[in-house]
Parts: C-alpha cells; sequence; structure tokens
C-alpha cells in the first residue's frame, strides 16, 4: 500500500528543498507518494508550521521538522528510518 508523505514547506526554503529532494529519491525504494503543501496557501498553517518547517507527515503524522535537520546524511537516515518505523515497504519487497 503507498505511504502518503507531506511536506510542509513555503517557497524558497531551502531546507525544505533538501527534504523533499531526499524524499523523492527515497520514493524509488519505498511506496511513496510525496506531496508538498505550501503553508503560505493557508493561515493557519503558517501559524503551526511557520517556525519549524519542513515538517514531514507520514500518513498524517507530523514526523520531523527543522528541529531533526542535522547534516545531509543524518537527516537522510532519519527520514528513512522513520518510513520504515510507520511501516512503509521497501519497493522490492
Amino acid at each position: 500500500m503507498r505511504t502518503v508523505v507531506t511536506v510542509f514547506s513555503k517557497e524558497g526554503c531551502h531546507l525544505c528543498e533538501k527534504v523533499i529532494e531526499t524524499l523523492n529519491s527515497l520514493s524509488a525504494r519505498f511506496d511513496l507518494q510525496v506531496m508538498v503543501v505550501d503553508i503560505n496557501d493557508d493561515p493557519s498553517l503558517q501559524d503551526r508550521y511557520l517556525l519549524t518547517i519542513p515538517v514531514v507527515q507520514i500518513n498524517g503524522e507530523d514526523v520531523f521538522d527543522a528541529r531533526d535537520m542535522g547534516e545531509a546524511a543524518t537527516y537522510a537516515m532519519v527520514l528513512e528510518e522513520l518510513l520504515k518505523s510507520h511501516g512503509t515497504t521497501s519497493a522490492s519487497a
């Protein structure tokens, strides 16, 4: 079953771009649907996420945000582990 991964982002957010790129690269190994939501389109999302973007949701649950960022290799591993821990299956399985 395809896992929905949502990234709350905004235009010009370089950290957001890195997380989206990482998730897109992981989607080749996992059955992911990566959706990007621009918080600038919704004032309630701005209020909720402005200080913590990029925020990643897996199946509707916030699981990762800017406070979890470190070096590129570190956050890529964190995102991969989060996908595994949320029951996302490998595309090769």
